[in-house]
């Protein structure tokens, strides 16, 4: 039996830990012992599979939200992180070094979590990626940019990662630990899981690689069925810090469509608004797999939902809240099944947002031609070939 830490840092949505907590049940019925060290505990409330696995706060930036409005590069993310100064990065390091220490894990499995790849090195502990490729750059110096929809200068590139590549050897410097050659070696990992089809790739240039499929599952959940009446059938999952929530709300409540959704602490006041004989607003997520059979439009914000949707055939409409979720809208964009809102739209575009997909065949036609594509993909088999690797890589040479 081995240790397998899973390390969530940085990123948002119930998404990460219910991934993890996912391929996590999977390595604990193979006899592995599982931690969970995760930027936010209280996912796992709807979680009830980790209230058995040891459980740790993940370090956090204090000056975290340094904001590039427009960012074109991971380095540009990671400014925002606490890799600006590495006086900032090196308490996150040691903090992270700080658990290592004590779980003693003879794997971490990194789901957007940089500093833990760094704690891990330097500790010589064996180490995975397991996430959509967003924080999983090309092994290319310098890295390549994410952003295609305008060019990106070479200085301002090379600039963001000088920055980062002299905050992170500032930091393994203070304990001892050779600089790193260039910033993507950070990322080095005994095996990349990137969850996702070339189609919905962040980095449309990546070298020939693996892909894994993306990661969700949706045979979990409250069961629910669609009410019975006339009107389009909508599914919803946003959190409360949407900005256009209210919106997005006066919306739905304003049409006769069917809609389920799921708004995780939900507010009794938009509870009462959204509610009615139509509309039923869950309390903890939703099983979708037999949902998504009779679903004609899914509201999200992006990220691993919005690919098993799309695997299930259904158009979706974004309501990207960060720039990961923003790129993710886009591939769906361009693969034709969805369309995507921005966070300043005034409510006549949502308005003619949800219309639109729901009124014009050609995005469910898109969405089921993707299905089509990739019919034999299963979540199962993922997990089953993921967990294999796993304990092939935690196995003795």
């Amino acid at each position: 039996m081995a240790r397998i830490l899973f390390a969530w840092e940085l990123g948002g949505e119930l998404g990460h830990a219910m991934a993890c907590a996912t391929l996590a049940h999977s390595l604990s019925l193979h006899g592995h012992r599982i931690g969970l060290a995760m930027r936010d505990l209280a996912p796992l409330e709807f979680l009830p599979e980790t209230k058995g696995y040891d459980r740790f706060q993940a370090p956090r930036c204090p000056a975290e939200g340094y904001y590039v409005p427009r960012p074109a590069s991971i380095a540009e993310i990671l400014l925002g992180t606490g890799y600006r100064d590495s006086r900032e990065l090196a308490p996150l390091v040691e903090g992270w070094r700080s658990i290592l220490v004590q779980y003693k894990p003879d794997l971490v499995v990194a789901d957007y979590a940089p500093t833990a790849l760094i704690a891990a090195r330097s500790l010589g502990i064996k180490r995975v990626t397991f996430g959509n490729g967003f924080f999983t750059p090309p092994p290319l110096a310098p890295i390549p940019p994410f952003r295609y929809d305008e060019p990106v200068e070479p200085a301002r590139l090379n600039g963001a990662e000088a920055a980062v590549l002299a905050c992170v050897n500032g930091a393994l410097t203070a304990i001892g630990e050779p600089a790193l050659a260039r910033l993507a070696d950070l990322f080095e990992a005994d095996e990349h899981f990137l969850c996702t089809f070339p189609e919905l790739d962040h980095y449309q240039h990546r070298p020939a690689t693996g892909y894994w499929g993306p990661r969700f599952r949706f045979d979990r959940g409250q069961d629910l069925e669609w009410p019975k009446s006339g009107g389009k059938r909508i599914f919803v999952y946003v959190k409360t810090n949407m900005p256009r929530l209210d919106a997005l709300i006066d919306v739905l409540a304003a049409r006769p469509h069917r809609v389920i959704a799921f708004i995780p602490r939900l507010d009794h006041i938009r509870r009462a608004r959204l509610a009615s004989r139509t509309r039923i607003v869950a309390e903890r997520p939703v099983r979708l797999d037999a949902l998504m059979r009779g679903c004609d439009l899914a509201i999200c914000h992006g990220g691993d939902l919005a690919s098993g949707v799309l695997l299930a055939g259904v158009p979706t409409l974004s309501f990207p809240n960060h720039y990961e979720q923003y790129l993710s809208a886009r591939r769906l964009e361009q693969v034709g099944a969805g369309g995507w809102v921005g966070p300043k739209a005034p409510a006549d575009m949502i308005a003619k947002a949800v219309d639109n997909v729901l009124a014009n065949p050609r995005f469910a036609e898109a969405a089921r031609a993707f299905a089509r594509r990739y019919a034999v993909f299963s979540p199962a088999e993922q997990r089953r070939r993921i967990t294999a690797r796993i304990d092939a890589i935690l196995s003795p040479q």
